[in-house]
């Protein structure tokens, strides 16, 4: 009886022990953010603002594109880490909404920039569908 006993303790010790690793680390996962992406050149970034400003109701603020140029091309951004460049204010479908912007530099061949926003999933699928016509019209 004894032998039966240990067995079913073991059993519970070990149940108890899975359970608490799943409450542990099961309630701390964070929900990964919706975000559209874009490639471009540093000398090509206002031309690329003015493709995503078709998707708002407004185009993109020229002071908010210098804004994200001048910090794009600061020299001492490290190439292996995304980088926030801020937040842009746009209206879209009448709505005013907050685009969060960060990038990834690349200085192989210039400066070239991998830029994702963030934001609202309906105007992040706005963006993706929008980024993805201009790369057929271009033949990408």
């Amino acid at each position: 009886m004894k032998p039966y006993l240990l067995y079913i303790l073991f059993i519970l010790t070990i149940g108890s022990m899975v359970a608490l690793v799943v409450n542990v680390f099961g309630e701390d996962q964070e929900e990964i953010p919706l975000a559209a992406a874009v490639e471009t050149d540093l000398e090509e970034l206002p031309e690329t603002f003015a493709v995503l400003s078709e998707t708002f109701d407004e185009p993109i603020a020229d002071s908010d594109i210098a804004r994200i140029k001048k910090l794009a091309s600061d020299p001492e951004l490290d190439e292996a880490n995304v980088h926030a460049l801020g937040t842009i204010d746009v209206i879209f479908k009448g709505r005013p909404t907050t685009l969060t912007l960060e990038t990834e530099v690349d200085r192989e061949d210039g400066t070239y920039l991998y830029l994702y926003l963030f934001g609202e999933p309906d105007i992040v699928e706005a963006l993706d569908e929008r980024i993805m016509a201009y790369y057929e019209e271009l033949g990408i």
